[in-house]
């Protein structure tokens, strides 16, 4: 039992992707020790030696293979190129990987989804061009695809879309480089398949007597043996250097080549070699589930919307593919329904209606009412079919009981051939045995024919005419009850009162838990109604007791004798009925199966029900707000301008708050925010925040990506200042010598900056909002200041209450700094002395490396604009042609400025200001230039 279990394609893949899961976080832990061409030469290595160690014990021991048997001209032309070109695929898809990751590390994510591709590239290739040895159906691509469906789902949080909708020269190129690795793991699978059935050939023929296990381990064995010495060629032709023996490394190095390159791939191709076609390896797609689930364990948490998705989507459709359970039509459809609409109430979003549940109502009512009708009618036709097939059996044995078995005249025997086709027309109808509505027509036609072959036969037997007159009356009534089915016209209604009911039901609905649930479940339900009424109006289902009275009847016919040529044109026909009785019926059997297929579409609707439920506690929604009330409460005319949290923002959003009041019919107001959330808010068609008074570009490239670039819903004014910003420095108490950043390296150079007495300089870098901090402390770790300094984030104001305070104690201070900003009122401010911006270097620093560069640059300039909703060009011309033409100089921010250090309040300034430039203004509202008409 334990062996016919192992050795079962399921498990033996199971065990290949258990092995698998621990792939990437010991390789992970390896590269980081080491170098990647280091690790994958020496493991291939590893896994080239155990294999080919186990190859040479087939040659020793009581039941010993010939070496010449296996080692030969003969099996070396035939498993020579697909092991070569194996070989050399395996190296391709290392390195190919590798070289992705390391394009451009922004798209990481990307690079592994577009890669992970290959298993089903693989069971595509391997459908196509070994299709001689496979047996595929249409289960088969849809769970595939539903388990990838699931891997999607799994990294969508971590894909941004706008990388999709820009498509930039770095994400083309990771995207193309991961292609092809996927494209090459994909194939080179393939040509370990073509090697398994090369070495199934040479045992067959050589009677070698070579098992799975065998022909496996060979295979392995051959393709280990071409890519560790191209792998090893790879790593010296890198340059990278070989790393200092280290014990713990190596034996995880042996781990890695012997239990999973080796053992691992060894086990994967023999589940999809035994398998019945190469969807199995679908389940590969359990990898990253299992993975997800020992995380979430080790995190003490519970699973997210996106895992608990992503895990019933891959473990349903890969139960529904190791265990083969053979699905109907409708219950297929069903499937990829409720993944569908799943999936789309999870991403998508909606539109609110204030009538939701009593729109839906209308068309659940018709919808009802006429699929009631139709599936009453279907069932009563089918029961009344049912019902008569008693009646046509009866009359068939009476009829052929008439003549005795044992008589072999030629008349009885062609009388009894003609009894045999029209009986054997009548259940190929009656059992939808039949392709299509012309092989239909042509049953009927048939007997129809062979009802007036018949009646001429018995011309002096009134008794046997009488019969068989009783006979084709039963028949005649089966028949004719094919040809009574729905019209289409009727079909055509059902079909748009549900699709009207799914529209409704997934389109305009509230953001609440109860509405996403009762979406899903509307959406199915009327999906699978409209399934089971066309199935039974098309492809009836045949009870258990009427399948045993078909096949008694079939069994009975076939007993009877026939001219031989009567039986050659009936044999396919009869055939064909046997198989529909055997697919159509229901049996204890069946039903127990279907009980196990149900209980798979209930895990799909707890596993949704569950991320719905996630989502809507993680955005704290109500659970029965519906219908949804628009979140934004504030009028039409309302303008929200972001409070952001630094002065000079804090100005100029008054300043345009009061012109916006003064000069339009919109009421400005202020609403405190970080400047990253002021993104998300302009985004969202409801949200709080309309305008970012000022944004520097370059701080902020990646929301200017996303909004801006790729969504669209965000635009910039068409006036800039330009903005400078960097370290900089007071130079009380060091004199008043220009600093550079060689000098903060210098020995002891760092304890005139420090302020904690730990030996250590301290810098602020920041607030902790904003998105300069981090880059920031990247660029200066890039200079080697890290070793000598701490950074800090803190409040701006409690920076400026810092600084004074050590103006006064004679000790100076470091700190970021941009200008325009009051502090440069102060004549010991100045900024640090660095070489020119160098765009390389920043482009490493400006991204979340693991790895910091090992040299620093300058900030670039940057633009200083407004940006604002791209939804206000709809509300207000007037509006949008103020924030293009929006523009203050620096020198006048910085005079205004420093009245606020002074103490003033933005309020006052901004009033100020907006009073003594009104010219200004209005050329700002209008778009003239109107020093130009003096």
């Amino acid at each position: 039992m334990l062996t016919r279990l192992v050795s079962h394609p399921v498990a033996l893949m199971i065990i290949a992707v258990g092995l698998w899961m621990l792939y990437p976080p010991v390789v992970n832990h390896l590269v980081d020790q080491t170098n990647v061409f280091y690790v994958a030469a020496v493991a291939h290595s590893f896994a080239a030696l155990a294999t080919l160690l186990c190859v040479m014990s087939l040659f020793i021991g009581r039941e010993k293979v010939k070496a010449s048997n296996v080692l030969n001209s003969y099996s070396f032309s035939k498993i020579s190129l697909p092991t070569l070109f194996s070989g050399i695929l395996i190296c391709a898809n290392h390195l190919l990987l590798y070289a992705a990751l390391s394009v451009s590390e922004d798209f990481d994510v990307i690079a592994i989804l577009v890669f992970e591709t290959w298993p089903i590239l693989f069971f595509y290739i391997d459908s196509i061009l070994r299709r001689s040895k496979r047996k595929t159906s249409i289960n088969d691509y849809v769970f595939s695809g539903a388990a990838f469906a699931g891997f999607l789902v799994l990294t969508a949080p971590n894909v941004d879309i706008a990388d999709w909708l820009l498509l930039d020269s770095p994400m083309l190129e990771t995207m193309g480089l991961a292609a092809l690795g996927g494209l090459a793991m994909a194939v080179n699978c393939y040509f370990r398949m073509k090697c398994m059935d090369a070495w199934s050939e040479v045992s067959d023929s050589k009677k070698l007597n070579l098992s799975s296990f065998k022909r496996g381990l060979l295979t392995e064995t051959g393709v280990r043996l071409v890519a560790a010495p191209l792998l090893i060629a790879a790593l010296w032709i890198s340059g990278e250097a070989i790393p200092a023996f280290d014990l713990s490394n190596v034996l995880l190095l042996m781990f890695v080549g012997v239990a999973i390159l080796a053992l691992g791939s060894l086990l994967y191709d023999l589940s999809v070699f035994s398998a019945e076609n190469a969807s199995i390896s679908a389940l590969w797609y359990l990898m990253p589930v299992g993975a997800v689930l020992i995380l979430a364990i080790m995190q003490g948490r519970m699973l997210n919307q996106y895992e608990a998705v992503a895990s019933v989507l891959i473990v349903s459709s890969n139960i529904f593919l190791g265990l083969r359970y053979p699905l109907r039509s409708s219950l297929l459809v069903l499937f990829v329904s409720v993944c569908s609409i799943g999936i789309w109430i999870l991403f998508a979003p909606v539109s609110a209606i204030d009538s939701y549940y009593d729109l839906l109502a209308v068309s659940t009512v018709f919808f009802a009412l006429l699929a009631t009708f139709a599936l009453d009618r279907t069932t009563s036709l089918n029961r009344e079919r049912e019902s008569l097939l008693g009646e046509f059996s009866e009359q068939v044995f009476g009829v052929l009981e008439l003549h005795d078995k044992n008589d072999r005249s030629e008349e009885t025997v062609a009388y009894v051939g003609k009894i045999k086709q029209y009986v054997l027309w009548n259940l190929h109808s009656f059992v939808r045995a039949f392709f299509n509505f012309k092989q239909l027509d042509s049953n009927q036609l048939r007997a129809e024919k062979l009802k007036y072959a018949l009646l001429p036969m018995l011309e002096n037997k009134p008794a046997e005419r009488d019969r068989i007159l009783e006979l084709f009356k039963v028949g005649n009534k089966l028949m004719t009850m094919e040809s009574d089915r729905i019209p289409a016209e009727e079909f055509v209604i059902l079909l748009f009162l549900g699709a009207a009911n799914v529209f409704f039901s997934l389109v305009f609905r509230p953001e609440t838990l109860s509405a996403g649930l009762f979406a899903l479940i509307v959406g199915a339900s009327v999906i699978y109604l409209l399934l089971i009424i066309y199935e039974r109006d098309r492809y009836a289902q045949i009870r258990h007791d009427h399948a045993l009275v078909c096949t008694n009847l079939m069994r009975y016919i076939k007993s009877r004798s026939a001219e031989p040529q009567v039986e050659n044109d009936i044999s396919l026909a009869m055939q064909q009925v046997d198989d529909a009785i055997a697919t159509k019926s229901a049996s204890s059997g069946t039903r127990g199966q279907a009980y196990w297929i149900f209980s798979i579409f209930a895990l799909l609707f707890v596993g949704f029900g569950y991320s719905f439920l996630y989502e809507s506690l993680q955005q704290q929604r109500s659970f029965e707000s519906s219908p949804l009330v628009s979140t934004r409460t504030t009028h039409e005319t309302k303008i929200n301008i972001a409070l952001l949290d630094w002065p000079s923002a804090q100005i100029k959003g008054h300043i345009l708050a009061g012109i916006i009041n003064q000069h339009t019919e919109l009421d400005a107001a202020m609403i405190s925010m970080s400047s990253k959330q002021v993104f998300s808010e302009m985004d969202d068609e409801e949200g709080s925040v309309d305008i970012h008074p000022d944004l520097w570009l370059e701080n902020n490239s990646k929301f200017i990506r996303r909004y801006v670039r790729a969504f669209g819903s965000v635009s910039l004014g068409e006036q800039a200042v330009t903005g400078s910003q960097g370290l900089c420095y007071t130079d009380i108490g060091i004199g008043h010598k220009q600093l550079s950043y060689g000098d903060l390296t210098k020995d002891d150079f760092a304890s005139h900056f420090d302020l904690n007495g730990d030996n250590k300089g301290d810098i602020w870098v920041g607030t902790a909002d904003w998105t300069s901090a981090d880059v920031e402390k990247r660029r200066l770790s890039a200079y080697g200041l890290s070793a000598f300094y701490r950074y800090h984030t803190f409040d701006q104001d409690i920076l400026n209450m810092l600084i004074e305070r050590n103006n006064q104690s004679g000790v100076p201070s470091l700190f970021f700094c941009y200008y325009p900003d009051a502090l440069f009122m102060n004549q010991h401010v100045h900024f640090l002395d660095e070489a020119p911006h160098d765009a390389a270097l920043w482009q490493k620093i400006n991204r979340d490396y693991a790895e910091v560069p090992d040299m620093g640059t300058a900030w670039p300039k940057t633009e200083i604009r407004v940006a604002y909703r791209a939804g206000l060009a709809k509300k207000s011309h007037e509006l949008v042609t103020l924030l293009n033409h929006f523009k203050i100089e620096n020198e006048q921010s910085v005079v205004m400025l420093a009245k606020l250090r002074a103490g003033e309040t933005p309020e006052s300034i901004a009033d100020g200001w907006i009073e003594s430039h009104q010219d200004l203004i209005l050329e700002w509202l209008t778009g003239f230039d109107l020093s130009a008409s003096k």
